[in-house]
């Protein structure tokens, strides 16, 4: 058998083993989208609950700072800015799929 040959018999079993993957996709692209949907949505809500411990950290910890304690500070900035990058990432996220979502809507409506 030659090399050609081999390599034929390997693109047939890909192929249908990402034909199966694409079948099994195909008939739960209603929960997948369902599903992306709710894990865009949990970004923005994580964001907000991580900045809302960052504020309550500064506030908190306001006395320690005037006394030139700054690892609470380091540790309210840090919440602030991964609660903002989280956000950041909905967003984006949300940009991204955009079509998806009101295809799910639009097959929803009929």
């Amino acid at each position: 058998m030659n090399s050609e040959e081999q390599t034929g018999g390997n693109n047939v079993g890909k192929i249908s083993v990402l034909n199966e993957i694409f079948e099994d996709v195909i008939s739960d692209a209603s929960d997948l989208i369902k599903d992306l949907n709710w894990s865009v949505k949990t970004y923005l809500l994580f964001g907000l609950i991580t900045i809302l411990f960052g504020v309550q950290t500064l506030v908190y910890n306001i006395d320690s700072i005037q006394e030139h304690l700054y690892i609470p500070l380091f540790v309210a900035g840090i919440m602030l800015f991964a609660g903002s990058a989280q956000i950041f990432n909905y967003f984006r996220l949300r940009k991204k799929y955009t079509r998806l979502f009101r295809a799910q809507d639009e097959l929803k409506k009929a």
